[in-house]
């Protein structure tokens, strides 16, 4: 079943990486796709895709970096102030995008994009309606309230 892991443990699995509080742009981890949703970028990706967005209104560069991607064009956002907070970006909103308040620091987005990775995984063998109420339980075990922030439909 689905298991929320540590993002120590999960950072260190994917990336080789002892401490997820040094995560900036321009940092050396390789990019990864962790679940459908969640792609992580290597810094010359996240760079382009901070450059290649036209979002005045999301300070893009000023108070959020892009260090994330869906396979769909919306973004995932760390803010620069040196909090880690995670912010969503949804490119159907175009221009008049804003940053979606996400209530969650970088580790709690692993452990988010892990649970999805496992759920996708999972959702192969087992009825995914089955697996909605756990998932759900797990996303408020990582930040009350998530299971209804998630941008996607679970």
């Amino acid at each position: 079943m689905l298991l929320l892991r540590s993002p120590h443990t999960i950072a260190q699995e994917l990336f080789e990486a002892n401490d997820i509080a040094q995560l900036q742009p321009g940092h050396r981890w390789p990019a990864r796709e962790i679940s459908g949703d969640c792609v992580f970028l290597d810094a010359r990706q996240a760079l382009s895709e901070l450059q290649g967005r036209d979002v005045p209104l999301a300070q893009l560069g000023q108070s959020w970096w892009v260090f994330a991607a869906s396979g769909t064009g919306d973004a995932w956002l760390m803010s620069l102030d040196g909090q880690q907070r995670i912010g969503f970006l949804d490119h159907d909103d175009g221009q008049d995008a804003i940053v979606q308040p996400m209530a969650l620091d970088f580790g709690q987005w692993l452990q988010l994009a892990d649970l999805m990775r496992q759920w996708e995984t999972l959702a192969d063998e087992l009825d995914e309606e089955a697996l909605a109420a756990p998932l759900n339980a797990l996303l408020e075990q990582i930040s009350p309230g998530l299971s209804q922030r998630y941008p996607y439909t679970i």
